[in-house]
């Protein structure tokens, strides 16, 4: 329940970082890299402190083995999603691939973030195997910080595109609440076997930093702003290492 509880104030600080885009309502190129490179920082910090060590606390070649098959394998899951589901990133617009114009672009934004909301319940919900340990608050922490400017990025889109209020915030909700399915299993896959509950935690792992890598990292260097975006990276990684050092 601690996990289930802690899922919920991720997914509403998404909700709250959508409603803050509705006072927004536009958002430069600057700064929608600055926030893309604050999460990447985030997650990535995040990943390797909160869950990283836990994957590999097993002793032995079999334990190592288990963790890199993990690692891999999550990679690799986000990936296949990555390459068959179609989706846009946000920010970015559509009409380059014929295949898919006569798509939904709101839709195609929905698919996109839930595509990075699988790994971010799952490790949510996995962090709190254990109960409340340091790790399990540095990711839940870690991941509210990190949905606000998620959210507000990723509705300013929807709103400058001409979707109205009340349907963003409805969809913002939405893509919210499609953490749920990751944070549940993550929760339940805690009361497996230790070396099964090791290899999930490198399986979440590898799938956050391939999302970081492929998606949001690549995304926030596109407008001309890396420098701000990468120091913004630099700046969600202290931040992290400040909640680990205070907690």
């Amino acid at each position: 329940m601690q996990g289930f509880y802690a899922g919920l104030c991720v997914i509403a600080a998404s909700i709250v970082g959508s409603l803050c885009a509705l006072l927004v309502k536009k958002i430069s190129h600057r700064t929608n890299d600055m926030f893309l490179g604050f999460a990447a920082g985030i997650m990535l910090a995040a990943a390797f402190l909160g869950l990283l060590p836990s994957a590999f606390a097993g002793e032995g070649i079999p334990a190592l083995l288990i963790g890199i098959a993990g690692v891999v394998v999550g990679a690799l899951f986000l990936s296949v999603i990555d390459k068959f589901v179609p989706h846009i990133h946000p920010g970015n617009e559509l009409g380059e691939d014929r295949e898919r114009q006569g798509q939904s672009r709101v839709m195609l934004l929905v698919i996109a973030i839930a595509i990075h909301n699988i790994p971010e319940g799952l490790a949510t919900g996995i962090a709190f195997s254990d109960g409340l340990t340091q790790s399990a608050y540095l990711v839940a922490i870690s991941m509210i910080i990190q949905k606000v400017p998620e959210g507000l990025v990723v509705a300013v889109p929807m709103l400058v595109s001409g979707v109205k209020k009340p349907r963003v915030f409805g969809i913002s909700c939405v893509v919210g609440l499609m953490m749920l399915p990751g944070l549940i299993a993550g929760i339940l896959l805690g009361e497996l076997p230790p070396y099964v509950n090791a290899f999930f935690y490198a399986f979440t792992f590898g799938a956050i930093v391939y999302v970081v890598s492929s998606e949001i990292i690549p995304e926030s260097h596109t407008h001309g702003f890396e420098k701000p975006a990468t120091f913004s990276v630099i700046a969600g990684v202290l931040t992290v290492l400040a909640i680990d050092f205070l907690l």
